[in-house]
């Protein structure tokens, strides 16, 4: 059997209120680095989370919107620009 890891992440309580109203802050600032502890808590490569965490935040400035609100047609638009720009999606 293998040894199970547990890895402590520095953090605090959840805030009783909201501490932006302002959607590109609330992703920005809560839900991607959320992400990113959990990624770290899971024992992912600095690396991975560093390159990934750059891709996901270009994907959402591409997107221009909060990823909550985005639909299957900001997905097209997203993907079509790469694919006009040569690059791949």
């Amino acid at each position: 059997m293998s040894e199970v890891r547990l890895q402590v992440i520095a953090g605090g309580a959840v805030p009783q209120e909201m501490p932006t109203r302002d959607p590109w802050q609330f992703q920005s600032l809560l839900c991607v680095e959320a992400f990113v502890a959990s990624w770290r808590a899971r024992g992912f490569s600095p690396v991975t989370i560093d390159n990934d965490t750059g891709l996901l935040e270009r994907t959402l400035t591409a997107l221009g919107r909060p990823a909550w609100e985005v639909t299957p047609e900001d997905i097209d638009r997203v993907v079509g620009d790469l694919a006009v720009q040569g690059r791949k999606t």
